[in-house]
Parts: C-alpha cells; sequence; structure tokens
C-alpha cells in the first residue's frame, strides 16, 4: 500500500528477506522520504527508531536474480561516510519487489528534481537507478606488483566513475574503490601480463593507471579481460562532469 502527501511517501509491503552472507534475516522496511531525503530501515523488534538511515542522494537499486540466486532479487546500494555499502534482498512475491523497487526510484526522482531544478527528465532519469556496467570477479595485487594475488569482486559503476571491489559478491561493505577519470587527467587502461608476480592463478590481465598508484587485475579467461577493457575504456572516454571531479577529490 502507498499513501503519499506533498513530500511524504510512506511504503508498506509484506517483509522483505535480507541476504546477508550463507543467513536470511528478515526485517521490516518503512521507505520515508521528507525534507531531510532519507530512508528508515525498521526492525520490528526494536519499536524505539530506525535501525539505520540511508540517504536518498546516493541511494540505488538494481534487480539481481543470479547474485542473489532469486528470481525476486534486488540489491539496494548506498553510501555511507566513506564506503559504499550493499542490502541484497528478495520477496517471495514479484509484485511486491517491484512495489519496492518503484517505491525507491519515486523517492530518487523526488529528489533529483529538488536538488536539479532546472534539470530536464532527459537528463535526470538515467540517473535514478542504474545497473552495474560489468560485475565479475578478478584477482588484485598489491601497490608492490610483488604482493600475492587474491580473488575479488569487482563492480564497475559507471555513473560514479567507481570500480568498486569486494572481497565476495554478497559482501556488505565494499574493501576498496578505484576511481576511472580520462585519460587527459592521467587515466587509462589497456592489456598487461606482470613480470613479477605471485600465486597468480589467472593469466589475462589489465593495468588500470592512475594519478596515485597503477592496479593490476587478473582474468580468468581472454574474453572477460576484452569485456572488462571495453567497459572501462567506455567510462574513459566519457567527459568528466563537476560531480565526478568532486567524487574524484573525496577519494
Amino acid at each position: 500500500m502507498f499513501s503519499w502527501t506533498c513530500d511524504l511517501l510512506r511504503v508498506y509491503p509484506a517483509t522483505p528477506t535480507i541476504v546477508a552472507g550463507y543467513g536470511h534475516q528478515p526485517i521490516h522496511t518503512q521507505l520515508i522520504t521528507e525534507k531531510s531525503t532519507k530512508t528508515r530501515d525498521l526492525d520490528p523488534q526494536e519499536s524505539k527508531g530506525p535501525k539505520a538511515v540511508i540517504s536518498i542522494k546516493d541511494l540505488n537499486a538494481t534487480f539481481q536474480p543470479q547474485k542473489i540466486d532469486h528470481p525476486n532479487g534486488l540489491q539496494i546500494t548506498f553510501q555511507t561516510a566513506d564506503k559504499t555499502r550493499n542490502l541484497f534482498v528478495y520477496h517471495e512475491s514479484s509484485e511486491e519487489i517491484v512495489a519496492w523497487y518503484n517505491a525507491i526510484r519515486a523517492v530518487r526522482y523526488a529528489y533529483l528534481k529538488t536538488a536539479y531544478p532546472t534539470g530536464r527528465d532527459e537528463e535526470l532519469v538515467p540517473k535514478i537507478t542504474r545497473n552495474f556496467l560489468k560485475e565479475g570477479y578478478m584477482e588484485k595485487t598489491g601497490p608492490l606488483q610483488k604482493e600475492p594475488f587474491k580473488r575479488r569482486w569487482f563492480s564497475l559503476d559507471s555513473q560514479n566513475r567507481k570500480l568498486l571491489y569486494f572481497k565476495n559478491q554478497l559482501d556488505a561493505e565494499e574493501l576498496g574503490v578505484i576511481f576511472i577519470g580520462t585519460e587527459s587527467n592521467s587515466y587509462s587502461v589497456e592489456t598487461f601480463v606482470p613480470k613479477h608476480a605471485r600465486r597468480n592463478k589467472w593469466k589475462f590481465g589489465i593495468r588500470v593507471e592512475t594519478p596515485e598508484r597503477p592496479f593490476i587485475l587478473m582474468c580468468e579467461q581472454e574474453r572477460e579481460q576484452r569485456e572488462w577493457v571495453d567497459a572501462l575504456k567506455k567510462v574513459l572516454s566519457r567527459p568528466m562532469s563537476p560531480q565526478d571531479i568532486a567524487g574524484e577529490r573525496r577519494l
């Protein structure tokens, strides 16, 4: 059930299930948008207040049935003070999970119309929610390129020019992030084979050059290497906006 007022949206669907690691934890969530542009995540066992408050500003939702291993799986991504965090949820009813997705899009659209009052719909609508341009496992080594390679799950958020990496695909919090700028700002991407590396099982390498340091990533298959290079170059080729420049400075 949805109820609208001038600046308030309350959503009361049936309880979704949070997927975290190996466990499933049912919670009740109430989605609210007010002048503070926040969502509130409520635990039915704790009636004193919200369990968490999530800012609408950086909120994203994308369907992830394969990742979550459920046909009605939804990944909700948001920004804390210094990290990107994930919530993985599903509902047995496809209608309910679609209602959640549409509710998130509604509050995101309301936020964007407030944040960019002169923005046209053709500019704002693509920013409401987005899918990751590419995701998958790659191996990663450290800044000296002599550290052991470790397998990490990577997600390319092309809109925010971020290549996020996690220990596993259902991790709640990122391990790190690589900002993808433009070639004119000393960023580049190319295929690469490291000469000195330890314990790397995969042989198809990518070198991501940034002003701070190079990142060496290894793919299991040549096809994946090509797909990652193409996706990263697509981000590289897009001019940086003032918001991109501000985002780079924050990292």
